[in-house]
């Protein structure tokens, strides 16, 4: 199976406006914690390989600490589309490895990426295929900045309740200087050679997407994983986030030989 490729011919779903289509993400992975009583919806990822999903370090790790959190209390569920439904399709696996990149930071958010390692390989279908990882030929932010990605997620509404069903966000990549100027005292703290921006000002960012989910660019007819989402301008890990501030993302291109050195298995 080739990674970033879209097998189904979709029936379109209506999200809000915004059509994503069952099938459509099928590297989109919902993560859960058990959480006292039950199990809780609280960040997105991506599928690279058949036993390995990326994500962001915050989303497996103690809040503001570099403490892992039990990896038996994760599940991660795979070709999920409404986060209420399961239906023909859905994969779950359990967690058997979480492997933060070495150099986190859980104050400046710096380097927020963590390689799950699942404990049994998830089977490639036309709901969960893996997308692929960015060519390491071509690293530079040059290249992406002006350009839209899409990420897609359950987000979270005002409220800070995760809604339903995936739905989807196109934010263009912006430059450092244009993000840090849009709000500096934030941006300065947050931003990195290791870290973009991207979205709008205009109330359109991507308070539906995810921490943890992926950014993803299509080439032809592959989907690439450039950034996961990060951090967005927000009382800092409430679930709130401010729609007129551009989001952060980790730049996974700069982080290639961390990820192959821990995934395999492609």
């Amino acid at each position: 199976a080739q990674c970033g490729k879209v097998v189904l011919n979709p029936i379109p779903l209506v999200v809000n406006g915004t059509p994503t289509l069952e099938g459509q993400w099928p590297w989109q992975i919902a993560l859960y914690q058990t959480q006292t009583v039950d199990n809780k919806y609280i960040c997105g990822g991506t599928l690279v390989s058949h036993r390995h999903v990326i994500t962001a370090a915050h989303c497996v790790t103690k809040k503001s600490s570099q403490l892992i959190v039990d990896r038996n209390t994760l599940t991660v569920y795979l070709g999920k589309h409404n986060l209420r439904t399961s239906v023909d399709g859905v994969q779950i696996r359990f967690v058997g490895n979480i492997i933060v990149h070495p150099d986190y930071n859980a104050t400046t958010f710096s380097r927020d990426a963590a390689i799950l390692e699942l404990r049994e390989p998830v089977v490639y279908s036309d709901w969960v295929r893996p997308a692929c990882l960015w060519p390491d030929t071509d690293t530079s932010l040059n290249n992406v900045i002006g350009k839209k990605g899409s990420v897609v997620g359950w987000g979270f509404d005002e409220t800070g309740v995760a809604t339903e069903e995936l739905s989807l966000v196109e934010m263009p990549v912006v430059s450092q200087e244009t993000c840090i100027r849009s709000y500096s005292e934030f941006f300065v703290r947050f931003t990195s050679n290791y870290t973009y921006c991207a979205g709008y000002r205009d109330g359109t960012s991507v308070c539906n997407g995810d921490s943890g989910g992926g950014m993803v660019f299509r080439m032809g007819d592959t989907w690439y994983l450039r950034g996961l989402v990060s951090l967005s301008v927000a009382r800092q890990n409430e679930y709130r986030c401010d729609p007129s501030h551009y989001v952060i993302f980790t730049d996974l291109a700069k982080f290639l030989p961390w990820i192959y050195q821990n995934a395999y298995d492609f």
